[in-house]
């Protein structure tokens, strides 16, 4: 090429030679030459440009086979198959792996129907998926079975997008992804799922069945375990309420707990009052059954704690309280009856030797009367001995009564007739300790249907309160130191019934107190002058007569005692 711009050069250089003798020879002649030099210029400078876009366009042409050479490979050697067809579904294009996923040379898949590859019943999804490509424009994806080489099914997910070729016929773009090994994974998976789910459920028959008889077997322990009469309490090693039979059938909610935790608080300081832990922390601590006996609101509790043992480790402890007031009462009035029988052996023997006697000295004393002046000083002496010999006998009489304690059939007794035998063994005291008795008696009393033993029984016991109260307030003689005793006819949900009140005005009883006093050996005298046993008696003979026995009391002021009994009839 070189050569070929030479020889024109040549040419110009020439002519240029003889314009330039012309335009020396003419004006004219040298405007011509300029002319021709210029467009020799522009001729040069276009010659460059033309090789400088010659070799850009021959890089470019380099750089546009690479990229084809790039872009077939990526297309060919893709790890899914790409395949491209028309409107009605003859394949345009494919790449490599879809060839060898269908197990068939690529040339064979060109202008074939893309769906005449898909297994048979899987045919309709094709066609309605490559129909909605078309329809609305928009990228679609479903899952089919390929019919491969020798009859082998291949899993794909298909996703394709609507796009146009270089003629501008619309033509759809699709991937096939092989999802075989994840279909025969979920088959496994499923497989594995149906027999775990079978097995779940045969197990949760058995469990439904063991759970139906573990909770009937729970319904059963738990109604056992609230017919109990004693409380239980389970408590964990924090001393939490776990569980207590002394609970609604609603559970043991955050308010019954601490209500339970509260009465166990003041249970156990009652029993840990000698001691400086509690009777469940010696319980953890020592792993042993933890014994106390404790009094606790006017009630005598027996407590255990036995700890509960689970791989030799003691996780909780059962607190089992039972209260054996009334058992103890019961052995306190057996040993109290069994008292009163030695007394009664005793009474009939002192009775025996002296009645004899005393029977004497009336007799004598009767002769006196009898022989003497009536206004002697001997019959005088004579109706005293006579007196007083009576009295004596009436005092055996009735010791030798109350001592009689055994029950017989309830009689009609005059409520003034029990009184008056019980203050026989106790007028003495009275009168010795500076006491005022006063009594009234309403007229016209009717009978009571009443044991005249249990009735005298409870007369004393309530006098002799009376006597201790008026003597801890009035240790000598003074003007308020009166016992009242009235008996009077009330009428009561229209029957008739003996009221007798016994008043005084001794050291009282404080309020709190006052619900406890006819508890079992509750007492509010010093420690060793009472069993707390005699009001609790008391009670019990009252309401054995159908009767009532109140109290009325103010600290330091009285003390009213009411007894009201159902009158015969």
């Amino acid at each position: 090429m070189p050569d070929e711009f030479e020889k024109p050069d040549r040419v110009l250089k020439a002519r240029e030679g003889e314009e330039s003798k012309e335009s020396q020879q003419s004006p004219v002649g040298n405007e011509s030459l300029h002319d021709r030099q210029d467009l020799l210029h522009e001729l040069q400078v276009h010659q460059i440009e033309l090789e400088m876009q010659n070799d850009e366009l021959r890089r470019t042409q380099e750089r546009l086979y690479q990229a084809m050479e790039k872009y077939n490979d990526l297309y060919d050697f893709a790890p899914v198959g790409y395949v491209t067809s028309d409107i009605i579904g003859h394949i345009l294009e494919s790449n490599l792996t879809f060839a060898d996923q269908l197990g068939v040379a690529r040339s064979h898949l060109i202008h074939s129907l893309l769906w005449g590859h898909a297994f048979a019943p899987d045919r309709d999804i094709f066609v309605s998926h490559h129909d909605q490509v078309f329809r609305t424009g928009k990228r679609q994806s479903c899952e089919l079975r390929l019919k491969g080489s020798a009859g082998r099914l291949l899993h794909v997910q298909l996703d394709s997008v609507p796009g146009t070729d270089v003629n501008g016929a619309a033509v759809c773009r699709t991937s096939a992804t092989d999802i075989t090994a994840r279909k025969k994974a979920e088959e496994k998976l499923n497989k594995v799922h149906e027999n775990l789910e079978r097995m779940v459920d045969e197990r949760t028959a058995k469990l439904r069945v063991s759970e139906e008889k573990f909770r009937k077997l729970s319904h059963e322990f738990h109604a056992l375990l609230n017919a109990v009469s004693d409380t239980l309490i389970l408590f964990s090693p924090s001393l939490e309420v776990l569980w207590t039979n002394r609970v609604l059938d609603s559970g043991l909610d955050k308010e019954s707990s601490a209500a339970v935790r509260k009465y166990c608080d003041k249970l156990l300081s009652e029993s840990s009052s000698s001691s400086e832990d509690d009777l469940m922390t010696r319980c953890f601590e020592t792993s042993e059954v933890e014994v106390a006996v404790v009094s606790f609101d006017g009630a005598v509790l027996d407590v255990k704690a036995f700890p509960v043992r689970d791989a030799g480790n003691i996780n909780s402890v059962l607190l089992w309280v039972s209260d054996v007031t009334e058992k103890m009462a019961l052995q306190a009035e057996a040993l109290q009856a069994s008292h009163l029988a030695a007394l009664g052996e005793l009474a009939a023997g002192v009775a025996h030797e002296i009645n004899n006697p005393i029977t004497g000295i009336i007799n004598y004393g009767q002769i006196l009367i009898n022989e003497c002046n009536p206004e002697s000083l001997e019959k005088d002496i004579g109706e005293r001995i006579v007196k007083e010999g009576e009295r004596v006998g009436r005092i055996v009489k009735t010791l030798l009564s109350y001592s009689r304690h055994g029950r017989h059939d309830k009689r009609p007794v005059r409520i003034q007739t029990v009184l008056e035998e019980s203050l026989v063994l106790s007028q003495a005291q009275i009168r010795k300790e500076g006491i005022d008795l006063k009594i009234h008696i309403a007229e016209g009393l009717p009978l009571v249907n009443a044991y005249f033993q249990q009735l005298q029984q409870v007369f004393i016991n309530i006098i002799n309160n009376a006597r201790h109260a008026l003597n801890e307030k009035f240790p000598k003689r003074h003007e308020e130191k009166r016992l009242e005793i009235n008996i009077e006819n009330v009428l009561i949900n229209s029957r008739q019934h003996v009221r007798i009140i016994f008043f005084d005005l001794g050291s009282g009883i404080n309020g709190h107190d006052l619900p406890f006093i006819t508890k079992p050996f509750f007492s509010t005298k010093a420690f060793g002058k009472g069993t707390g046993l005699g009001l609790t008696i008391s009670q019990r003979i009252i309401s054995e007569h159908d009767g009532l026995l109140t109290f009325e009391s103010e600290k330091d002021e009285f003390t009213r005692v009411i007894i009201e009994l159902p009158a015969v009839g």
